[in-house]
C-alpha cells in the first residue's frame, strides 16, 4: 500500500531539505538481496516481511535464484531497481567494483540508499543515507581469540566468494585473532559457483586438511561451510581440528548443541531486512536516519545459548537464520 499523501510529501520535503533531489515515486522501496535458499537470506527476508507488513509500506524484494553468476545478476538487479525510480534502495555492497557507480548514480538520481551487511567502510563517501550490519573484521577477530584461546596453532580462514572484501575483511580478523594468541593462520578460497554444493565444500575442505597435517583450526563464513567443515574434519578422526563459522542454520546450531561445532558469530540478519525497511521507510517520511552505522553483529552462539536459539527458531521459523 502507499504512504499517505501529507506524508509522503513531508519525506520529500525532508530530502529536500537535506539537499538530495526527489524521485517521482518517492514511497517505494526496492531491497535488493542475495538468494533465499540461503538459511542467511531467508532471515533477511523475513525481517523484510516483517517491516512491511508492521509499516505497512510500499516495498519490493528483490534476490538472483541462486549463486551461480553472482555478481552479474546482482548487478542488473541493481541497474533495473535504480530503473525504476523508486524513493530509496536498499543494498548491500557485496561487489564494489561493479556495486559503487550504482550507489553514486542512484544518489545523483534523488533515490536514497541504504545500505546493509557490505559496505560499512565505504558507504558515506558514496552518499548513501546510513548502514546497517555487522563489524566484518570484528566478526573474525573474535572468532580467531576463541580459536586461540583452544591452542589453535595453524587455521585456516575459508573464504567461499572472493569477490566480496567483506569476507576477505572476517579473514583477517580471524588471521589476527590466532596470531595474537601466538598461532598462525591464513585465508584459501573456494569457488563462489560451489557454495550450496555441500559435497564439493566438503571435499575441498578435507583436501586441504589432508595436504597439511598440521592444520588445527578451521573457521568458515558461512552456516553451510561450516557444517561441511565438519563433515571434512570427521574424516580425520585422529585429529583435533577446532572449528567456528559465522551466521545461523539449524544443521549448524545442532552442530554446536553436540559439540562438533565450536561456535558461530550471528551477525543477525533478520534485523538487517527489518532495519533496511524501516530505516528507508524513516528516512522518505522524516527525513531521519541514524547518524552513525547500526551495528547487528557479532553475537557469538555457543554452547551456553545455542539452546535458546534453537527454541527461537522453533516458535519463529526462519527469523534466527536457521532452516
Amino acid at each position: 500500500m502507499g504512504f499517505r499523501k501529507a506524508a509522503a510529501t513531508a519525506g520529500l520535503l525532508a530530502m529536500a531539505a537535506l539537499g538530495q533531489a526527489v524521485p517521482a515515486s518517492a514511497q517505494d522501496i526496492i531491497f535488493l538481496a542475495g538468494p533465499s535458499s540461503d538459511p542467511f537470506w531467508s532471515a533477511v527476508q523475513a525481517g523484510f516481511d516483517t517491516a512491511v507488513k508492521e509499516l505497512g509500506v510500499d516495498a519490493q524484494y528483490s534476490a538472483p535464484p541462486d549463486f551461480n553468476d553472482i555478481v552479474p545478476n546482482y548487478t542488473r538487479l541493481f541497474e533495473a531497481a535504480i530503473g525504476r525510480k523508486p524513493g530509496a534502495i536498499v543494498v548491500g555492497n557485496f561487489f564494489p567494483d561493479p556495486t559503487n557507480p550504482l550507489i553514486q548514480q542512484a544518489v545523483s538520481e534523488g533515490i536514497a540508499i541504504i545500505v546493509y551487511n557490505s559496505g560499512r567502510d565505504t558507504h558515506r563517501e558514496l552518499g548513501a543515507v546510513t548502514f546497517i550490519g555487522e563489524d566484518s573484521y570484528l566478526m573474525g577477530k573474535r572468532g580467531g581469540e576463541r580459536a586461540a584461546a583452544a591452542g589453535v596453532k595453524n587455521g585456516i580462514c575459508v573464504n567461499q566468494i572472493a569477490a566480496n572484501p567483506v569476507l576477505e575483511q572476517r579473514c583477517q580478523g580471524y588471521i589476527d585473532g590466532v596470531s595474537e594468541g601466538g598461532g598462525t593462520a591464513k585465508m584459501v578460497t573456494l569457488p563462489s559457483e560451489d557454495i550450496g554444493n555441500d559435497q564439493k565444500v566438503t571435499s575441498s575442505i578435507a583436501a586441504l586438511l589432508q595436504a597439511d597435517g598440521s592444520i588445527d583450526g578451521v573457521m568458515t563464513l558461512g552456516a553451510a561451510p561450516g557444517v561441511n567443515a565438519v563433515a571434512a574434519a570427521k574424516q580425520f578422526p585422529d585429529r583435533k581440528i577446532f572449528i567456528g563459522t559465522l551466521d545461523l542454520s539449524t544443521p549448524a546450531l545442532e552442530a554446536i548443541k553436540a559439540g562438533d561445532l565450536a561456535f558461530t558469530m550471528d551477525q543477525q540478519p533478520f534485523l538487517q531486512g527489518y532495519y533496511g525497511v524501516l530505516f528507508a521507510h524513516q528516512f522518505l517520511e522524516y527525513g531521519v536516519a541514524p547518524a552513525e552505522p547500526v551495528t547487528t553483529g557479532p553475537l557469538v552462539i555457543d554452547q551456553s545459548n545455542v539452546d535458546k536459539v534453537l527454541e527461537v527458531g522453533k516458535t519463529h521459523p526462519g527469523v534466527r537464520g536457521a532452516s
